[in-house]
């Protein structure tokens, strides 16, 4: 009997915190004060496009969350980059989700395995192009993250949500 209590107490717990997650009353990940984030594009030519994420009043905020969750993930092991990802950066078509923060936001990092403490200003990470993943730090430091594989298409899927609410 006190096993059975103890499971239904359980279970009420975790649909109390589900809902407050879907509800948006948990904290959001990554978010930066102002919920404001950039698409950056640049082509092998190095012209740069960038649009401002205007989200709709009626947006489904959870699609914007799995992005934000999916970048999150590619921030939690940074390497410098090899060679390698150099050599094809700036050669093809590449698209970034950057984020400014208005006031320094001090963040840890996990670089080479190594803590790395820092004042970020702005964070870009690439989602589309041949460096998925690729971290720019301050408009100076670059490394590379996790290649996560559901980077691309939970952009896809904000970039479908953004472009249906424009039509």
């Amino acid at each position: 009997m006190f096993k059975r209590k103890i499971s239904i107490l359980s279970l009420c717990l975790v649909v109390f915190l589900s809902s407050l997650f879907l509800s948006g009353c948990s904290g959001k990940p990554f978010l930066t004060q102002d919920g404001s984030y950039v698409i950056l594009s640049v082509s092998p030519s190095g012209m740069t496009q960038s649009e401002l994420i205007k989200l709709p009043w009626n947006t489904n905020m959870a699609i914007m969350q799995k992005l934000l969750i999916e970048s999150s993930f590619v921030l939690s092991d940074l390497h410098t980059p090899t060679t390698e990802e150099t050599s094809s950066m700036g050669q093809l078509n590449s698209t970034s989700l950057q984020a400014n923060f208005p006031e320094p936001k001090r963040m840890t990092f996990i670089v080479d395995h190594h803590n790395l403490t820092l004042d970020v200003q702005s964070l870009q990470i690439e989602v589309e192009g041949p460096n998925i993943g690729l971290v720019t730090i301050n408009q100076t430091i670059v490394l590379q993250g996790i290649k996560n594989p559901n980077l691309q298409p939970a952009f896809e899927a904000l970039s479908n949500m953004l472009h249906d609410s424009k039509v």
